[in-house]
């Protein structure tokens, strides 16, 4: 009778070390965390480690800007982004070191500018006290004047 107890705590211990090995080598590939005027941020999602742990850390943010091409999907980084609060300050301003930025703002209306090569998108997002908000910020794709 003790056998199948000794065995079943064996693998939910090794199963447990799996677990946390696996939360380890999240937090090794993100990105190291900054701050600007009290704002705190993450900036990366290079390579599709980096994007899962991103993903994954992104609950412990209130919101999560990615950038893309739309028809395509394809990452972007270099995007310019600035945040400001509902008075028109600036908050957060940055350069996307990868197409996701994963921010710590409190509660309340803030404007978004996100400049991708002189292409600007504007959007104005509510942050709220409970879950992060998602913010997809897709571009068209260039065209090439060749044919």
């Amino acid at each position: 009778m003790k056998l199948p107890v000794i065995a079943y705590l064996t693998i939910i211990t090794a199963c447990h070390g799996i677990m946390g090995s696996a939360l380890a080598d999240d937090s090794a590939v993100l990105p190291a965390e900054k701050s600007q005027n009290g704002i705190t941020y993450l900036s990366g999602g290079i390579g599709s480690d980096q994007v899962t742990a991103m993903k994954a850390a992104a609950n412990d943010y209130t919101l999560m800007l990615v950038c893309a091409i739309g028809n395509t999907g394809a990452y972007l980084a270099d995007v310019k982004i600035n945040i400001a609060d509902k008075t028109g300050k600036t908050v957060l301003e940055t350069v996307a070191e990868g197409p996701i930025i994963l921010v710590k703002l409190t509660p309340g209306t803030y404007q978004i500018s996100a400049d991708n090569k002189g292409s600007i998108i504007h959007r104005t997002v509510k942050i709220g006290a409970s879950h992060p908000l998602e913010l997809n910020l897709s571009w068209p794709e260039k065209r090439s004047s060749r044919q």
